[in-house]
C-alpha cells in the first residue's frame, strides 16, 4: 500500500474512532441523566464519570492525533461501565458489546501487523469471558420486565447498532471505492486494449470481435468495406510522417462521423481501414461507399500551410454465414487490390 494509502487508512481510523467514542459519550450521557432522574444513586455517577473521561478522549483526540490512544480509554471505559453496570442493571444492560466495536476499529487499522491484531483480539476476547466469568448473566437487582430495564436496554440497542453502522459504512466504504477504481481501471484497460491510440479507432482486435457479435446476434445483412490510402507512401516520404499521422487522424475523424448509425469503422494497420455496416447489403451500402470515396476526394488537407489532395480504394463483400467472417474479410481485401491494379481511386463490389 502506499504512502498516500496508508495516511487515508490513518485518518480514517481516527474519524473512526472518534465517531464510535462519540456515540458511546451520548449514551453514557443520556443514562447518566436517565439513571440520576430514576433515582439510581450512587450508580449514576457511572455513566457521568464515563461521559466525562470519553469526552476528555474525544477533545485529546484533535491533540495527540494517536487513535489507538483514544481506542484503549475507549476499551478501558466500555470494561470498567461493563464491570460496574451488569451486576445492578443485568447482564443485557451491560456495555460489553461495544468491546467487539474495538476490535473492529483495531482490524480496519492496515499498519498493524497481524500478530499484533491476533494478540489485541485475544487480550479483547479474554476481558469479554472475564465479564462473564466475574457477573451473572441474566440476573439484575432491578425488574426485568419495568420500564427502567427496557429503557436502558433499547438505549444500549440503539448505541451499539449505531457504533456497528458507522464502523460498517466506514469500512464498506473504502472497500467499495477500492472496488470501484479497480473496475473503472480494468475497463479503462479494456478500451485501451481496444483502441488504436495514434486515431482513436477500434483496433483489429476490436472490429473482429464487432464483426463476430454482429453475426452472432443478429439476422440483419453484413457488409464488410476495407479501405486503403493511396499512394500514401509517398505522404510520408515527401511530407514527414507527422504529416502522415495528420492524415490518419482527419480521416479518422471523417469515417467516424461517417458511419455513425451505420455499423462500426476501425484502423487495421498501416493505412488501411475497415468498416462493417450492420443491417445493409452490399447494394445499400455501395453507394455509401461511393459517396465516402468522393468526400475524401474532395477534401483539401492543410498541414502548416501545405495544402494537398488524397484519395482511397475500397473493396467490399457481403457477408454470407456459408463461408464466415474470415472469408468475408478477405474477399474484401481481394477487391481492395483489384481496385489498386485498376488505377485505384475507386470502390469495388
Amino acid at each position: 500500500m502506499s504512502d498516500k494509502n496508508a495516511e487515508d487508512r490513518g485518518s480514517g481510523l481516527m474519524i473512526l474512532t472518534r465517531f464510535v467514542v462519540g456515540i458511546f459519550m451520548l449514551l453514557m450521557f443520556i443514562l447518566g441523566i436517565f439513571v440520576s432522574v430514576r433515582g439510581f444513586y450512587p450508580q449514576n455517577i457511572i455513566f457521568i464519570a464515563a461521559t466525562l473521561v470519553l469526552g476528555l478522549a474525544l477533545f485529546g483526540s484533535f491533540c495527540i492525533k494517536y487513535a489507538d490512544v483514544i481506542l484503549l480509554v475507549f476499551m478501558a471505559t466500555v470494561y470498567v461501565v461493563s464491570f460496574l453496570v451488569a451486576p445492578i442493571f443485568g447482564w443485557r444492560n451491560s456495555c460489553h458489546n461495544f468491546l467487539f466495536i474495538a476490535l473492529m476499529i483495531f482490524w480496519y487499522d492496515s499498519r498493524k501487523s497481524v500478530k499484533i491484531k491476533l494478540l489485541y483480539s485475544t487480550i479483547t476476547t479474554a476481558l469479554i469471558c472475564a465479564l462473564e466469568l466475574s457477573t451473572r448473566p441474566g440476573e439484575a437487582k432491578i425488574s426485568t420486565i419495568g420500564f427502567d430495564y427496557r429503557f436502558m436496554l433499547i438505549m444500549n440497542t440503539i448505541g451499539f447498532c449505531a457504533c456497528v453502522c458507522t464502523v460498517a459504512y466506514l469500512l464498506c466504504r473504502d472497500n467499495v471505492n477500492d472496488e470501484r477504481k479497480l473496475i473503472l481501471y480494468n475497463e479503462k484497460l479494456k478500451h485501451m486494449a481496444g483502441i488504436d491510440p495514434l486515431t482513436g479507432l477500434m483496433n483489429r482486435r476490436q472490429i473482429g470481435e464487432k464483426f463476430e457479435e454482429l453475426t452472432r446476434e443478429t439476422e440483419l445483412s453484413i457488409t464488410i468495406a476495407m479501405g486503403d490510402i493511396d499512394f500514401f507512401k509517398t505522404v510520408n516520404d515527401t511530407r514527414g510522417h507527422d504529416c502522415g499521422d495528420y492524415v490518419l487522424k482527419t480521416l479518422a475523424g471523417m469515417f467516424e462521423e461517417f458511419m455513425k448509425d451505420k455499423g462500426y469503422v476501425s484502423r487495421w494497420g498501416g493505412e488501411e481501414f475497415v468498416f462493417v455496416f450492420s443491417g445493409y447489403n452490399g447494394d445499400d451500402a455501395y453507394p455509401m461507399m461511393e459517396s465516402l470515396r468522393q468526400m475524401i476526394e474532395k477534401n483539401t488537407f492543410d498541414f502548416f500551410g501545405h495544402t494537398f489532395n488524397i484519395t482511397m480504394t475500397f473493396g467490399m463483400e457481403e457477408y454470407s454465414p456459408r463461408f464466415g467472417t474470415e472469408e468475408a474479410i478477405k474477399k474484401a481485401d481481394e477487391k481492395l487490390y483489384i481496385g489498386k491494379e485498376n488505377g485505384r481511386n475507386q470502390v469495388v463490389f
